[in-house]
């Protein structure tokens, strides 16, 4: 593989900033999740509690009534993930001299890339699915009624900390929802006064985002799901760390950057699937 990709155009004409390409620079789902796992080496503990005994009244020798916590812990093995831009001396010296610049915000966005596939891996593994998991339609409100009833109906607090995951395709669907479109009805715009608001849409008590990385993206039968912040858990060990550096044996300057984490689904009956056709057209 060759070290540079830099065009020939680029090293005799280049303008002061690079522009790249578009992508998710930024983890989007790494917010959406419980990060309170205990760390002990490779392994990562989330501590889980079962559902709370309905308090009784005394029984007759006047012995209060007891109850187990049934306290339990999900684990799962930590990894590393990495990635590497290179490029040699002689090119860096022809061509845009932000070129280094690109290259650490490429290999932040590239551990990001990584973060939510992790959890997306997690998501998939979900048990509670809207109609048997076949597709259903997205320009209905009955189905996003069904929908997060069938999340509450687990004993899932509504207490603002619920998410809603999307492919763009499936957001385009919702905006067909006259309830959905309305101000009367979102208590959270994406713009208000002008200013972004978190990047996600409050509809149903919960907090709607658009992913373009959810299995299936495109296809017949793209996954997406609501799910409780407490449901999915994710631990990482600080931010991404990068290292940048001039490697002297190859006369050429490189970046690269590694995140170590790992995500779990540590109470299934906190996500709910619902499957949405990404192929189908707009009426």
């Amino acid at each position: 593989m060759s070290v540079s990709t830099i065009s020939a155009l680029e090293r005799t004409k280049f303008v002061d900033e690079m522009k790249e390409d578009f992508e998710r620079n930024e983890s989007l789902l790494k917010k959406c999740c419980r990060s309170d796992g205990l760390m002990a080496g490779s392994t990562i503990k989330w501590d889980v509690v079962g559902l709370s005994d309905e308090a009784t009244t005394r029984t007759r020798n006047g012995d209060i009534p007891e109850g187990q916590l049934a306290l339990s812990q999900v684990t799962a093995t930590a990894k590393e993930h990495f990635m590497k831009y290179r490029l040699d001396s002689f090119d860096a010296f022809r061509t845009n001299p932000n070129v280094r610049g690109a290259q650490y915000k490429k290999v932040v966005a590239a551990t990001n890339r990584a973060i939510d596939k992790e959890i997306i891996t997690q998501l998939d593994t979900a048990t509670v699915q809207v109609n048997s998991g076949s597709a259903v339609s997205f320009a209905t409100l009955a189905t996003f009624l069904t929908w997060t009833t069938t999340l509450w109906a687990n004993d899932v607090p509504n207490d603002g900390r619920v998410w809603g995951v999307l492919t763009p395709k499936a957001y385009g669907q919702m905006l067909r929802i006259n309830e959905f479109k309305s101000s009367d009805f979102i208590t959270v715009r994406p713009m208000e006064n002008g200013i972004p608001a978190m990047g996600f849409r409050r509809w149903l008590d919960v907090n709607w985002i658009t992913h373009t990385g959810l299995t299936g993206t495109g296809t017949a039968t793209a996954s997406c799901f609501i799910f409780h912040e407490s449901a999915l858990g994710h631990q990482i060990a600080g931010d991404p760390e990068v290292h940048a550096y001039y490697y002297e044996p190859q006369d050429r300057s490189e970046v690269w950057a590694k995140v170590w984490h790992a995500a779990k689904l540590c109470l299934p009956r906190g996500v709910v699937e619902a499957v949405h056709d990404d192929t189908a057209a707009f009426a």
